[in-house]
C-alpha cells in the first residue's frame, strides 16, 4: 500500500489557529482520510531539521476543542490550565508591545515563530521542552515517533506539503524522503509576500522568497489553490528561475471548499450575548478575515463612516478575524471609534460555529480584499445562501463569477451606492443566492486535489 504523507507541522505547533491556511489542512486530512482508495493509506507528519515525525488529526486541534468540551464535560485540569497560561501569554506579550510603542523590532522578537530567535524560542527551549521532558520521565510513556519514521517512506509514496512551512527548515526531511523514493507536491496558496511584499512583514517576504528558490531542488508538483495561482506562480517562476529549471516540474490548481459548520449547530443557544447583540436589529455587513492591511479593512471603515455620516439608519459593520501585522493603527482606531457597540462590531476570535451564525444572520458580506489567493469567505458565504460584494479582481471573478456584486477601489463611493441600493430597493434578484445553493464543498476540493496528487 502506497502513502501519501500529509505535512501539518505549523498547524501541530499552533493548533489554537483558525484562518484560512488551517482550515484547509483540517478539512483536507479530514477527507482524504475517507477518500483515500484501498491502494493509498494517509499518515499526518511534522517535519523539520531532518525528522519525520508522526502525528494524530486530534494533534491539529486546540485541547479545548476535544470532544469531552463538545459534550458540554468539564475540560481536565491541565487544559484548563493550558488554557489559562496561553492567554497570560498573549496577554504579556501584548503588554510588552504597547509598553515599547509597537516597536517593529520589539514585535518581531515577541512574535517570531519558535524555530526563530524570539521569545518563542526561549519559552520553548528553557520552560515548555523541559517540562514536557520532566512529564514524560514521570509517566514513562510508550515510544514517541522520532527521526526514524522516516523510515516508513517507500517508493512511490508522495509527501504533501499542504501547511505553512516557510519559516521551517524542512528540506532536509523533503531530502530524505526524496532519498527513500517519494515524490513532493507543494500546495501553493498565493504569492502575495513576493508580489505584495508592501502588505506582508518584511521576514516574511525574505524567507517566503528563499522558500521558492529552494523549493525548485525538490518539488516535483506544485498546485494552486485556483486557477489564478497557478498562472501567477508558473509565471513568477519563469521569470526567476528560466524554463530549463523548471522543465520537469508539473503545475496545477484546485479549488476549496465553502462549507464550514453545520446551520444545524448555528442557533443561539449557547452563543455569546455580545455577538447576538451585534446581530440582534439592524442590517448587518459582514467582512470575515484576518485584519491586516491587504484584506483592505480601512476602505471599508472609511466607506460605513459616510454612510452613517449622513444618515441615521441602523446599518452596522461587523469585523470578524483576528489582529494580524501593520495594523496597529486601525485597531486602536476600530477601538476608540464612537460607533463601537452600535453600528460597529469587532471580534477577533470566533470559532466555526460562531462564524457560521454571522454568516447566517448578516444582511450581505463586503470584502474589500487588494489582493487574495482564493477569497474563501466569498465561496462560505454564498454556501451559507449570504450575498456578496466584492472587490473587481481576478481571483474574486474567478471564485464568485456573476453570483457577486463587484465594486472599484479606486473609489469609495463604488461600494457605498451598492449598500445604498440594498437598504432602498432590498437585495437585487441578480445577487440573490437560490435556496440550496452550494459552490464547491469541502468534500469536492478535497476529491479535487486528492485526484492530482496521485495522479501520474
Amino acid at each position: 500500500m502506497k502513502t501519501i504523507f500529509i505535512d501539518c507541522s505549523y498547524l501541530a505547533d499552533h493548533p489554537e489557529l483558525n484562518t484560512g491556511i488551517q482550515r484547509v489542512v483540517r478539512k483536507t486530512v479530514a477527507n482524504f482520510k475517507t477518500l483515500a482508495p484501498g491502494e493509498w493509506d494517509i499518515q499526518l507528519v511534522k517535519i523539520s531539521n531532518g525528522q519525520f515525525s508522526l502525528l494524530q488529526e486530534s494533534d491539529l486541534y486546540p485541547k479545548a476543542e476535544l470532544p469531552a468540551a463538545q459534550a458540554g464535560q468539564s475540560l481536565p485540569f491541565k487544559v484548563r490550565l493550558s488554557n489559562y497560561l496561553r492567554g497570560v501569554y498573549q496577554a504579556g506579550r501584548e503588554f510588552v508591545s504597547a509598553v515599547c510603542g509597537h516597536h517593529k523590532g520589539v514585535r518581531h522578537f515577541l512574535y517570531a515563530p519558535k524555530n526563530q530567535l524570539g521569545l518563542g524560542m526561549f519559552v520553548h527551549w528553557l520552560l515548555l521542552k523541559p517540562a514536557r521532558a520532566a512529564v514524560r520521565l514521570v509517566r514513562r510513556p510508550a515510544a514517541q515517533p522520532s527521526s526514524s519514521d522516516i523510515d516508513r517512506v517507500q517508493r512511490g509514496d508522495v509527501l504533501l506539503l499542504l501547511d505553512s512551512t516557510w519559516y521551517s527548515n524542512i528540506w532536509p526531511s523533503v531530502e530524505a524522503a526524496k532519498a527513500q523514493g517519494a515524490s513532493v507536491t507543494a500546495v501553493i496558496y498565493d504569492l502575495i509576500p513576493i508580489t505584495h511584499s508592501q502588505f506582508c512583514d518584511d521576514f516574511l517576504a525574505k524567507v517566503f522568497k528563499g522558500w521558492f528558490h529552494d523549493s525548485v531542488a525538490y518539488v516535483d508538483r506544485y498546485i494552486g489553490i485556483s486557477q489564478t495561482v497557478q498562472r501567477d506562480l508558473e509565471s513568477f517562476m519563469n521569470r526567476e528561475l528560466g524554463t530549463q529549471a523548471l522543465r520537469d516540474k508539473q503545475f496545477d490548481y484546485f479549488l476549496l471548499g465553502g462549507d464550514i459548520a453545520e446551520r444545524t449547530v448555528t442557533a443561539t443557544v449557547d452563543m455569546r450575548p455580545e455577538l447576538q447583540r451585534a446581530f440582534d436589529g439592524g442590517s448587518c455587513y459582514l467582512i470575515v478575515s484576518t485584519v491586516e492591511p491587504r484584506k483592505n479593512h480601512v476602505f471599508l471603515l472609511d466607506t460605513f463612516e459616510n454612510l452613517w455620516r449622513d444618515s441615521a439608519q441602523d446599518v452596522r459593520l461587523i469585523i470578524v478575524g483576528r489582529p494580524g501585522w501593520k495594523v496597529d493603527a486601525l485597531l486602536e482606531r476600530i477601538r476608540c471609534h464612537p460607533e463601537l457597540g452600535r453600528r460597529l462590531y469587532y471580534f477577533s476570535d470566533l470559532d466555526d460555529r460562531e462564524v457560521g451564525y454571522s454568516y447566517d444572520n448578516a444582511k450581505a458580506l463586503v470584502f474589500p480584499s487588494i489582493v487574495e489567493g482564493f477569497g474563501l469567505p466569498i465561496l462560505e458565504s454564498l454556501n451559507r445562501g449570504l450575498p456578496v460584494l466584492a472587490s473587481d479582481t481576478p481571483v474574486h471573478r474567478e471564485v464568485g463569477g456573476e453570483q457577486v456584486g463587484y465594486f472599484s477601489l479606486d473609489d469609495h463611493k463604488s461600494l457605498l451606492r451598492w449598500i445604498e441600493t440594498f437598504e432602498a430597493e432590498g437585495i437585487p434578484e441578480a445577487l440573490q443566492v437560490e435556496p440550496g445553493f452550494y459552490g464547491m464543498t469541502w468534500l469536492q476540493s478535497s476529491q479535487m486535489l486528492f485526484d492530482k496528487v496521485v495522479r501520474d
